[in-house]
């Protein structure tokens, strides 16, 4: 990867998972199409966040806190959006590499 362009294109999958209309879940995965993490929202609220991650995209070579908190940001992202419909999102992540 050039100095220049630090960084990578994640997949992110919206998915309305109870048919209420609404995005609850997105799967997220790399462009060749490898599982990195699974982001929830787990209440009525739709407040709580739960998030699994697969893979290490913080490039440290370790599963770790770092790989949790960046998942986590950019579901948040996602969530935040308004008018959210099922179907793919390509995001590119300045501070991830995947290991």
């Amino acid at each position: 990867m050039k100095e220049g362009n630090k960084g990578v294109y994640i997949i992110a999958n919206l998915l309305d998972i109870n048919q209420d209309g609404k995005i609850d879940m997105i799967s997220f995965l790399s462009p060749d199409g490898k599982g990195i993490a699974l982001a929830l929202k787990n209440d009525k609220n739709n407040n709580t966040l739960q998030v699994h991650v697969l893979q290490d995209v913080t490039g440290d070579g370790k599963l770790d806190s770092s790989d949790l908190l960046l998942i986590k940001r950019e579901a948040i992202k996602i969530f935040k959006k308004k008018n959210l419909r099922e179907g793919q999102l390509r995001i590119f992540v300045s501070d991830a590499e995947y290991g």
